[in-house]
């Protein structure tokens, strides 16, 4: 009778460690929605979807810039202007803004760090510039700048 106790013991060990060693592994914290880790990431759709343009810095003007990653849909076009969600995959808030120059006096919108979403009905397709406010000067600063 011990022994059943100790094999019947033994199989629910054996099934414990196999089913932890076969479950899939968690996903990766680095991406989110396929947003590189410390990074901001426009979406030319909803969603998520479409081509993405990811930045390491905040940037005062997204003319010069273009969907250059993710789906098909989008690629190549200028991000200024044509962003409908976003990603924010950083330690900070991050604002965006209607107009360039981190300029909010027509409409801004906020996105919580490590966090995103669809832009509002005023500022889908009229993003023309972000920051990171409260980040440290280089990520907070409003330059023009070109981005990989």
């Amino acid at each position: 009778m011990r022994a059943k106790r100790v094999l019947s013991g033994l199989a629910v060990l054996v099934a414990a460690v196999g089913g932890t060693a076969l479950a899939a592994p968690a996903a990766s914290a680095a991406t989110l929605h396929g947003c590189p880790d410390f990074q901001f990431c426009f979406y030319f759709n909803s969603n998520f979807g479409g081509a993405l343009a990811n930045y390491a810095y905040s940037d005062g003007n997204l003319d010069n810039e273009l969907f250059r990653w993710g789906g098909t849909n989008g690629r190549g076009v200028q991000v200024k202007n044509n962003a409908a969600s976003v990603v924010n995959n950083a330690e900070w808030t991050a604002t965006v803004y209607y107009n360039s120059g981190c300029n909010g006096s027509v409409a801004s919108q906020s996105f919580g760090a490590y966090g995103g979403g669809n832009f509002n009905a005023t500022m889908k397709n009229n993003n023309a510039s972000f920051k990171w406010p409260a980040a440290p000067s280089i990520f907070s600063d409003c330059a023009q700048r070109d981005q990989d």
